[in-house]
């Protein structure tokens, strides 16, 4: 369905690493650790929705990695407006009129100039806002091409979210999509999904690997990845070829591209479902 450490976390995410629940690999981050240490200081004036806060200096945040829903033109359920206005109330009652620290992990403005960075409310490393927000189930993790430290933890986070059956997770809206049937991926182009399957086949091309879920290459889903891309993958030392005939879970927008599709640019959008 479309539409996203502590020692505890620490110890979490270990143990769904090396059970091969999740695989949380540094890539490019290398042994930088997580939640970044908050630099920057800045204040809320107000939330304009989970993920995004109108700053008093006349700037606009977003939570980078933290995806909160929120309604749009083709999808006004009441499940979907009512987990955007708790998430946004969740997070100005958290924030507004309240200091915060910003950590910045790669680009630091998307194309309509709004910050991405992690938050910290007063600065407290324990107080990470994308944390706090998908342990509540009002937000998922995602990783972007040029922002993705840390969502290994953050995806660790929200399976237990998912598991407990929080926020979003305890209505359709938390729905996983179904990479065998790409018929109801279809309706989701454009948005935000968490896909499970197989993977039937390894295609090496030129320009690309793909990982098809499917036989008829036309109409299945598919994950791909640009051959400029693949070398963060062997830094994370995942074999994409050997992901043949396993189970994973994929993160990302959902494309068309002679069929349902999903561009993977890191590994923080893959994880291992099935143990070896």
């Amino acid at each position: 369905m479309a539409w996203t450490v502590d020692h505890v976390g620490a110890v979490l995410v270990a143990a769904l690493y090396w059970s091969g629940l999740v695989d949380v690999r540094p890539s490019d981050a290398g042994d930088e650790p997580c939640p970044p240490a908050p630099g920057e200081r800045v204040r809320v004036a107000e939330a304009i929705d989970g993920d995004t806060l109108f700053l008093e200096d006349g700037r606009t945040l977003r939570l980078v990695s933290a995806l909160a829903p929120k309604p749009s033109a083709d999808d006004v359920t009441a499940h979907t407006v009512r987990l955007a206005e708790t998430a946004r109330a969740t997070l100005a009652v958290t924030v507004e009129g309240k200091n915060l620290g910003l950590a910045f992990t790669g680009q630091r403005q998307d194309r309509y100039g709004r910050l991405l960075a992690h938050a910290f409310v007063d600065a407290d490393p324990q107080r990470w806002l994308q944390r706090e927000m998908i342990d509540k189930g009002l937000a998922r993790a995602y990783a972007l091409e040029d922002n993705y430290r840390c969502v290994g933890q953050l995806a660790a986070r929200e399976a237990v979210a998912r598991d407990a059956k929080t926020g979003l997770w305890s209505t359709g809206l938390g729905a996983l999509g179904r990479a065998d049937r790409p018929e109801l991926l279809a309706r989701d182009i454009g948005r935000f999904a968490i896909i499970e399957g197989r993977v039937k086949t390894v295609g090496v091309r030129p320009r690309r690997t793909y990982l098809n879920f499917g036989t008829n290459w036309g109409q299945d889903f598919t994950v791909f990845v640009d051959r400029g891309d693949i070398a963060r993958f062997e830094r994370a030392k995942i074999d994409l070829n050997g992901l043949e005939g396993r189970r994973v879970r994929v993160r990302g927008w959902i494309r068309d591209d002679r069929g349902p599709a999903l561009h993977m640019t890191t590994p923080e959008q893959l994880e291992l479902v099935d143990a070896r």
